[in-house]
């Protein structure tokens, strides 16, 4: 006995599967949003309420405002780049290596903060903890720069080896770097607001 299955595959136009990776990006872009902003009130809340002297306690070492923009310039330099690459296909393979070493780079400068922070203590049994009130929510801000740096720079070499590897319908292709656009954009929003708030010891 045979029996005959047929398939009936549905598919979207390009425009319409760019919208809606758009869409969730932009609910990443909210998401992520709401959480950098519950980090910033709270280092301006703690900053201000500086309950016995906790916010950063005498003697102890801080980074300075120059740190934090050192972290913030890679990403403007990647949202730029890559936003140069939208207006001409040609350019696309060069300015997405760009985008990537500027990235990679960022990422490099905030690892290195974190691993030589300044504020840290250690008791006699070799514990680790935080001096003060600045430095739990420096650190929590660098790990914040940290992800986003991560996921950027994989969303970067994703798109450098796209660009050199398949060809895409141009609709398609474009709504895609669009859509890594909006999150190269907000990374570098994130970290101009970082900049401005790690600048206020």
């Amino acid at each position: 006995m045979s029996h005959d299955t047929e398939f009936h595959v549905h598919h979207d136009s390009d425009a319409a599967v760019g919208r809606r990776e758009r869409l969730g990006v932009r609910l990443l872009i909210v998401a992520d949003g709401a959480f950098l902003f519950g980090m910033i009130f709270s280092y301006f809340y703690l900053r201000n309420l500086n309950a016995g002297g906790n916010w950063l306690p005498k003697g102890v070492k801080h980074y300075s405002a120059t740190s934090a923009w050192l972290v913030a310039i890679p990403f403007v330099i990647a949202a730029i780049t890559h936003r140069a690459g939208l207006r001409s296909k040609q350019a696309r393979n060069l300015t997405s290596v760009v985008t990537l070493l500027a990235l990679l780079v960022g990422g490099f400068i905030q690892w290195d903060q974190l691993a030589h922070m300044p504020f840290l203590l250690k008791d006699d049994g070799g514990v680790v903890s935080f001096n003060g009130a600045y430095a739990s929510n420096w650190a929590l801000i660098a790990g914040s720069g940290i992800f986003h740096y991560f996921l950027s720079a994989f969303i970067a070499l994703g798109i450098l080896i796209r660009n050199r590897t398949t060809n895409l319908p141009e609709e398609l292709d474009l709504w895609r770097q669009r859509t890594a656009q909006s999150w190269f954009t907000w990374c570098a929003i994130a970290a101009i607001l970082t900049g401005i708030t790690l600048s206020i010891i």
